[in-house]
C-alpha cells in the first residue's frame, strides 16, 4: 500500500488580515503564517520519516491560489494512482490554520481547537480522518474542544482524496495567539496532526530518540504567565508572582530575529501538576499555558 499525504499551510505570510490584533508585549500582530507555515512543513518531515509520501501544497511564503493548492494535489494523486493502481493508494490532504472571531482581545474572546470536513462526510471515512486527528490534538495543551463540524471550503470541496481543514486556536485570543510563535506548542501540534494521520493510515507512530524517555525525566511541562519583548516587563511580571507567591524565573527565547523574555511560573515533570498551577494562576488573574520542555 502506498500512503500519499498533502500538507497545506493555510494562508500566506502577507494575506490581509490573517493576523493577531496588536500584541503589546510583543510589540507586534503575529501573522497566521508563523503559525502554520513552520507546522506544516515538519508535518511533511515527520510523515516523511515515517515513510509516508507527503508534499506541502503551497511551499513559501506567498500566498498560492486555492485551486492551485488542489489541482496540485489532485493531479499528483492521479499520477500515483496511474502508477500504482488506485486501490493501491491512500491519500490525505490536511489543511492547517489559526482561527479568528472578530480580530480583537475584547470580550467575548472565543478560544480552542476544531476541525472541519466537506458538508456529509463527517461520518464517512474522511470523518475517521478528522477523529483521528483530533483524539490527539485534544491531548495536548488544555484547549476547548470545538468538535468536527462540517463546511463548504474549497480545498474540503475540490480535493479528490480524504481531506480535513484543522484550526488549532483562535488568534483573537490573547492566550492562544501567543502560542502562535511558542516552538514548544508548534512542535505539539506537529506530532499530534502526525500521530492521527498515520494512525488513518494504520501506521505506528516512531519517536525519535529525543522525544522519548518520559519516565526519565528528560520531558518537562512548563507553566508560561507571559511573553515579552521588553525584558523590563518580563521582570515586572516576575516580582508581581513572587509577591502573590508564585515562584517564577525568566527564560529567553529567539524567534526570527528577535530575542522574547518567557515567564515561567512552575516546571513539572508531571502535566497534572503544571494544569493546576495554570487553574491557580487563573483564578489569581493570571492567564497562563502549558509549554513542553525537553531537555
Amino acid at each position: 500500500m502506498k500512503y500519499l499525504a498533502f500538507i497545506d499551510d493555510g494562508h500566506g505570510m502577507d494575506t490581509p488580515g490573517k493576523r493577531t490584533p496588536y500584541i503589546e508585549e510583543l510589540g507586534r500582530s503575529i501573522k497566521e503564517n508563523e503559525f502554520n507555515a513552520p507546522v506544516a512543513k515538519k508535518i511533511v518531515e515527520e510523515l516523511k520519516r515515517h515513510n509516508v509520501d507527503a508534499y506541502l501544497t503551497a511551499p513559501g511564503d506567498k500566498d498560492v491560489p486555492l485551486k492551485q493548492r488542489t489541482d496540485f494535489a489532485n493531479q499528483k494523486y492521479r499520477e500515483y494512482q496511474s502508477k500504482y493502481g488506485s486501490r493501491n493508494v491512500v491519500a490525505v490532504f490536511v489543511s492547517v490554520h489559526y482561527n479568528a472571531y472578530d480580530g480583537s482581545f475584547e470580550e467575548p474572546s472565543p478560544s480552542g481547537i476544531e476541525l472541519y470536513v466537506y458538508n456529509g462526510y463527517k461520518n464517512k471515512r474522511t470523518g475517521d480522518l478528522a477523529k483521528a486527528i483530533a483524539k490527539y490534538l485534544r491531548q495536548g495543551t488544555d484547549q476547548n474542544y470545538r468538535g468536527i463540524k462540517e463546511a463548504n471550503f474549497h480545498v474540503l470541496r475540490e480535493t479528490s482524496m480524504h481531506a480535513v481543514l484543522t484550526e488549532n486556536g483562535f488568534m483573537d485570543n490573547k492566550r492562544e495567539a501567543m502560542l502562535m510563535i511558542d516552538k514548544d506548542f508548534q512542535h505539539e501540534v506537529v506530532i499530534e496532526h502526525t500521530k492521527g494521520i498515520l494512525e488513518f493510515f494504520g501506521l505506528p507512530y516512531k519517536a525519535p530518540k529525543q522525544d522519548s524517555g518520559d519516565a526519565s525525566g528528560s520531558i518537562y511541562y512548563r507553566v508560561v504567565t507571559g511573553s515579552f519583548k521588553d525584558r523590563d516587563n518580563a521582570e515586572k511580571r516576575v516580582k508581581e508572582l513572587k509577591k502573590a507567591g508564585y515562584d517564577s524565573f525568566i527564560t529567553d527565547y529567539q524567534y526570527e530575529n528577535t530575542v522574547y523574555h518567557r515567564v515561567v511560573t512552575g516546571s513539572f515533570q508531571k502535566k497534572d501538576n503544571a494544569e493546576k498551577r495554570v487553574q491557580q494562576l487563573k483564578q489569581a488573574g493570571y492567564d497562563s499555558f502549558i509549554a513542553v520542555y525537553r531537555k
